[in-house]
């Protein structure tokens, strides 16, 4: 991680992340004992933040509550982290040891990100071909996927419609207000017969997501 970077919500730690399990069974949320693909943007896009943390932090800490919860109801959990260098992908696994894997690669990607962004790499490949070792999937279950949606590509809705053809498609979208309370350059998710979508922001702190988080979360504008 570069040390201009390491500060306060610019930043991941795998002891934060972890420490999240509490905030995702604190609650009466439950999950189903499924297959759950977590996917995380972490495109130079989302290397920014206004108030609590930047945009791809935010979009972590909301995949591993979803995480926590699935692998406490026994279900397997997988990791697509997407930048703007090659992805970092973990095959969908259950046990003890799942989510601290998961947990480790997710930090490992974003340091990447950040280090590649320092670097000058600040252009935003096209989320539909992002998502392309998506299509290597062999198996059904679901995909959860936080991102901010901007630098979609033509195709990303044709995409996301195959991948829901064969899996529970959930949509988070990360949004960014500003001091004035309104929203700086955010995209909306892809409107999708069959997928789920909701809103956080990235100023509500991981127990404000956890209470939005719901195995039955409905499409929300």
């Amino acid at each position: 991680m570069t040390a201009a970077l390491d500060v306060p919500g610019a930043t991941l730690h795998c002891r934060d992340l972890l420490a999240l399990r509490e905030v995702a069974l604190s609650g009466r949320q439950s999950w189903e004992p499924c297959q759950t693909m977590l996917v995380a943007d972490f495109r130079p896009s989302m290397l920014r933040g206004l108030i609590r943390a930047f945009r791809s932090v935010a979009a972590a800490e909301a995949l591993v509550l979803v995480g926590w919860r699935v692998a406490e109801a026994g279900g397997q959990v997988g990791l697509l982290a997407i930048g703007s260098g090659a992805p970092v992908l973990v095959a969908p696994a259950a046990g003890a040891g799942a989510m601290p894997e998961v947990i480790s690669e997710l930090v490992r990607a974003h340091d990447l990100a950040a280090a590649n962004a320092m670097a000058g790499c600040l252009d935003d490949p096209p989320l539909d071909r992002s998502l392309v070792s998506l299509d290597r999937l062999t198996t059904d279950g679901e995909l959860v996927i936080a991102s901010g949606f901007e630098t979609p590509g033509a195709a990303l809705s044709r995409r996301l419609g195959m991948l829901g053809h064969t899996h529970v498609l959930r949509l988070i979208r990360i949004t960014d207000l500003s001091f004035t309370g309104e929203m700086q350059d955010d995209h909306p998710a892809p409107d999708l017969a069959g997928a789920s979508a909701i809103s956080l922001d990235a100023c509500l702190p991981p127990d404000a997501m956890a209470r939005v988080l719901r195995s039955d979360w409905s499409q929300q504008g």
